[in-house]
């Protein structure tokens, strides 16, 4: 990101607070570390002071950004996007390339905060209702944010050409995806979505020449 040179427009305080969270984490992803306060000021073209003016600590800042930056709102918005006219092999690309870019962020976030995984986070109901990340009440209840996430994305398979289930094979996907595209695990060789769907649709074993042909004139 560039150096912001002019100063910010007047915004509301929750706009505000938003701005400066989105500031707060893409430094931080850029940059591999948590950003400091005059590196989020110059950033996002306010001074240092309208920070304070905004939370009442970088710690608090930081807090929210972590909050918004795990809220798996988006990616399910973006999931519930994909054309479902699509055949199912395109559609589960398309599942699986947003999973990836998710995974891509989140490691890149715990990476700069120094995290050995992602905090537990809360469904996010009312991001998902309201189009943004909105910050949590206190007492909502946090659970594994891919179990509902199966439940709103099955509608992407066609289950009558499987042997496994919808929920299965949505599970190897993001299995797969996680593993191929994590730079540790995948020790530099990432799988792009289309092998990754390609392996669990049709794995990597040679098939006869006469079932290749009858495939292709299917």
């Amino acid at each position: 990101m560039g150096t912001t040179t002019g100063r910010a427009a007047p915004l509301a305080p929750d706009e505000r607070r938003d701005a400066l969270v989105s500031v707060f984490l893409q430094l931080a992803r850029e940059h591999g570390r948590v950003p400091t306060t005059s590196e989020i000021a110059r950033a996002g073209g306010v001074a240092e002071g309208t920070i304070f003016r905004a939370f009442p600590s970088k710690g608090a800042l930081q807090a929210d950004a972590v909050e918004a930056g795990f809220c798996p709102a988006s990616a399910r918005r973006e999931f519930q996007a994909i054309d479902r006219s699509l055949p199912m092999r395109d559609r589960l690309v398309e599942f699986a390339a947003i999973l990836q870019q998710r995974i891509r962020d989140v490691l890149d976030l715990m990476n700069a905060l120094g995290l050995s995984q992602p905090p537990q986070v809360a469904p996010h109901h009312d991001c998902f209702e309201a189009g943004r990340h909105v910050r949590s009440r206190l007492g909502g209840e946090c659970q594994p944010s891919h179990v509902e996430l199966f439940d709103s994305v099955l509608d992407l398979v066609d289950a009558d050409e499987l042997t496994v289930t919808p929920h299965q094979l949505l599970h190897r996907i993001r299995l797969l995806t996680f593993s191929g595209s994590h730079p540790g695990i995948a020790q530099g060789e990432l799988l792009t979505p289309e092998e990754v769907v390609d392996t669990i649709l049709d794995g990597v074993r040679a098939r006869p020449a006469s079932l290749k042909t009858s495939r292709k004139t299917d």
